[in-house]
């Protein structure tokens, strides 16, 4: 399976996002990160990432204007959203938008390597909450 190298994390909780930054950094994958739409939009206008970690609860818009952006650009970027509500409507939502993977926060990090490569073996999974990364 080819292995994500070049990965665009979409997430405004800060601790977050430096946890899962250095989680994936520290496996090898160049990291872009971004913490609003327009963050990640600019992203995008210059790299074309294997794989996308969106936050759909953003500052300034919702993370279906990043998803919708990819696939308008048609970039063979897996998407993958990240989400705190795990209701069945929001499932259909995904469903419509085309993306068919998510994960849960908190986010389990056996979960994300799983999401990475299906034969590598997971790391332990303990959850990478806000607060969890070190300062």
């Amino acid at each position: 399976m080819h292995l994500p190298r070049q990965i665009l994390l979409v997430e405004d909780e800060l601790d977050l996002l430096e946890c899962l930054r250095a989680y994936l950094t520290e496996r090898g994958h160049d990291v872009f990160t971004a913490s609003t739409v327009e963050e990640a939009l600019r992203w995008l206008a210059h790299v074309t990432p294997d794989m996308a970690l969106v936050d759909l609860r953003l500052p300034g818009g919702s993370g279906r204007a990043i998803v919708q952006e990819i696939q308008k650009r048609r970039l063979p970027t897996r998407i993958v959203v990240t989400t705190g509500c795990a209701d069945l409507e929001l499932r259909r939502d995904l469903l419509a938008l085309g993306v068919t993977d998510y994960l849960f926060k908190p986010i389990q990090l056996r979960e994300l390597q799983q999401l990475l490569s299906s034969s590598l073996t997971a790391s332990p999974g303990s959850p990478c909450a806000p607060g969890a990364a070190s300062s």
